[in-house]
């Protein structure tokens, strides 16, 4: 997809990393042929929304370059699979509930010898496993769910001083303020809220800080959070 990889070329990103993103870009747009993965797949629009915007928290500094970082609900592979690439030294691990987007992510990524971890399950019950609760620098999502529900789901990967970076859009800060008590009840500080991806879109990056170990009823299971999540 020579077009993809002259559009993240001319957005400053190098060579060798440009050329791997495109490569996997590329092949999403294969398997999309196959089975649903992503709306997006023209090269404009695929540069735009899942290459600059995933890299543009690491490119803001908000993840450091050996960090390990946990990506739930991956989907297609974004944002993990660009910050894979983009922070070579990162230790990424990628969750989603869809054996058929994990197997797609596991066989692309190591076609292309970009090294990341991959498990299939659902969120909420893996965040409850010793080797995964608290125990990510950084956690990342992505189009999932609406912030009151997606902190639940996400945060208690977050180890203490560590970062949860919510990818959202025109509705940020609506969900920030709706999902204030959520943030509180799971020992989670609202840092910021900023504008982020390319530029002339809505697109914005919510982060928070974990200064509270999060209560070991969290998170409960999804048929609860998502009737009544917290507030």
């Amino acid at each position: 997809m020579r077009e993809l990889y002259e559009i993240l070329l001319q957005d400053g990103i190098a060579q060798p990393m440009a050329e791997k993103m495109a490569k996997y870009g590329e092949m999403v747009v294969k398997a999309n042929e196959k089975f649903n993965l992503t709306r997006i797949t023209s090269p404009q629009d695929m540069a735009e929304s899942h290459f600059i915007d995933s890299i543009d928290a690491a490119r803001r500094g908000y993840i450091p370059k050996d960090a390990h970082l946990v990506d739930i609900g991956t989907g297609a592979g974004f944002p993990g699979v660009p910050l894979a690439i983009f922070l070579p030294k990162a230790h990424v691990t990628m969750i989603d509930s869809s054996e058929k987007k994990i197997h797609f992510i596991r066989e692309t990524c190591s076609a292309l010898k970009i090294s990341v971890t991959t498990v299939c399950g659902r969120s909420e019950e893996l965040a409850r496993e010793k080797q995964f609760f608290q125990t990510f620098d950084v956690a990342v999502a992505r189009a999932v769910a609406r912030l009151n529900i997606l902190l639940e789901l996400c945060v208690p990967y977050v180890r203490v001083g560590g970062l949860f970076l919510a990818y959202k859009g025109n509705s940020a800060t609506e969900e920030a303020e709706e999902a204030r008590g959520a943030a509180e009840k799971l020992g989670m500080e609202l840092i910021s809220i900023s504008s982020a991806g390319p530029k002339n879109t809505n697109h914005a990056l919510v982060i928070y800080q974990r200064v509270q170990d999060t209560p070991c009823i969290f998170p409960r299971k999804y048929a609860k959070i998502k009737k009544s999540p917290l507030s």
